[in-house]
């Protein structure tokens, strides 16, 4: 049995993710796709979306056979923690033979693989010259992944390549099997379509941004042919009832969390004593979540930033219990949002060589789970009445929760 796995958002899925399920089990002959992916709230700290277990449904009516759901503490990190966070429990599962992930390369560009290690080389061993880069980019003002990005372009031929988005995060991947020496083969696919940022949607490979923003527009026609099949029913079945959120649906939860933890915000991870001041400094004039963020960003305080800072503070994502999750090297437990029938060899499979307890009934967790383990199955669940709160606020209607939400099974 070959066992593939990617790590993803799917918010929403569309034809791209389709696509690299598709090129993955055709060049690679895997049997099995494992998608761990985001659950309530993504890499940027905004809320999904779409709710995972949606999400969760169209990637399997797109080709993933079994989806996990990438804890918050990890799913709202840095790319870095993200990265390694997802992978720590790949590895755990004893299972999984390769990780595909896609990147952005130039026309014809076939060495996409060989420069992305060279640089995870260099991350991982950090050369004199490389701190050195490293250092005078940060004293310029640059952010710190800006700031990584300047000092690698002396290491690699195609510097302005590490600037896209799925190569930052591709980057870290790579970076993270070699830290731990994972038997997990990396395996690049090529994105098709338009970039990460784009807000095209006459393609067949729209961006997730550009589709959400399509959607969100009453002037623009919803890009169903980017869209497959399965998450096209998805949407006209719960567009409007079930779904969307934005951040400004937790503009009066965030001021509360807000509230209730100043002036003590650098408890949580990520924020910074500068981040924090900053934050204290312009909530005085509080309105939105959004506004908010924009007017306490700065140079060196991203957006992005600044929304994962929101999130933690939101979530209760405190900076000491993902210190412990590092040391412990980051893998708990593995929690099954959803599986085909079909690939019932595949969790059997799972099952006798996981290293971390599979979840499949939340009402079981705690006599899985101990220590910081708990900690962060329930800051999941936290994150998950968060999010569903909001829905049932904003669309009038009473949602399961973490315990009544049946797995989804196709």
């Amino acid at each position: 049995m070959k066992v593939g796995a990617i790590i993803a958002e799917y918010n929403p899925f569309h034809n791209g993710h389709k696509y690299q399920i598709e090129t993955f089990r055709e060049e690679q002959n895997v049997d099995y796709v494992i998608a761990i992916m985001s659950g309530d709230f993504t890499q940027r700290g905004e809320p999904a979306w779409m709710p995972k277990h949606l999400r969760a449904k169209a990637a399997l009516m797109g080709g993933a056979d079994l989806i996990l759901e990438l804890p918050a503490y990890y799913a709202t990190g840095s790319a870095s923690i993200f990265a390694e966070g997802a992978v720590a429990h790949l590895n755990a599962l004893n299972s999984v033979d390769a990780l595909c992930f896609g990147c952005e390369t130039k026309e014809n560009e076939t060495s996409h693989l060989k420069w992305l290690e060279t640089a995870a080389e260099i991350l991982l061993e950090e050369p004199k010259s490389f701190r050195e880069n490293l250092s005078r980019a940060l004293k310029s003002g640059l952010s710190y992944a800006a700031a990584r990005a300047k000092a690698l372009e002396c290491f690699i031929e195609t510097p302005e390549l590490l600037a896209m988005p799925n190569n930052i995060l591709a980057l870290e991947y790579i970076t993270a099997l070699k830290k731990t020496h994972s038997s997990i083969q990396p395996v690049p696919v090529r994105r098709k379509g338009e970039g990460y940022h784009s807000q095209k949607t006459d393609h067949t490979f729209a961006s997730a941004s550009a589709i959400r923003q399509a959607f969100s527009d009453i002037s623009t026609s919803a890009p169903w042919f980017s869209l497959p099949k399965g998450t096209q029913e998805i949407i006209k079945a719960h567009f409007n009832k079930d779904f969307p959120l934005t951040p400004e649906d937790f503009s009066a939860m965030f001021a509360s969390a807000f509230l209730r933890s100043a002036p003590d915000l650098n408890q949580y991870a990520d924020v910074t004593e500068e981040i924090s001041n900053r934050m204290m400094h312009y909530f005085k004039s509080y309105r939105t979540l959004n506004d908010f963020l924009l007017e306490t960003k700065n140079k060196s305080c991203t957006y992005s930033r600044l929304c994962r800072c929101a999130a933690h503070i939101l979530l209760e994502l405190r900076r000491d219990t993902l210190a412990q999750a590092k040391a412990d090297g980051f893998a708990y437990y593995a929690r099954i949002l959803g599986f085909k029938k079909e690939a019932s060899p595949l969790l059997g499979y799972l099952k006798k060589n996981t290293a971390i307890p599979l979840v499949t009934k939340m009402a079981l967790y705690p006599e899985l789970l101990s220590g910081n383990g708990l900690h962060l199955m329930e800051a999941d669940i936290r994150a998950a009445d968060y999010y569903r709160t909001a829905l049932q606020i904003k669309f009038g209607q009473t949602l399961k929760n973490e315990f009544t939400q049946e797995i989804i099974i196709l």
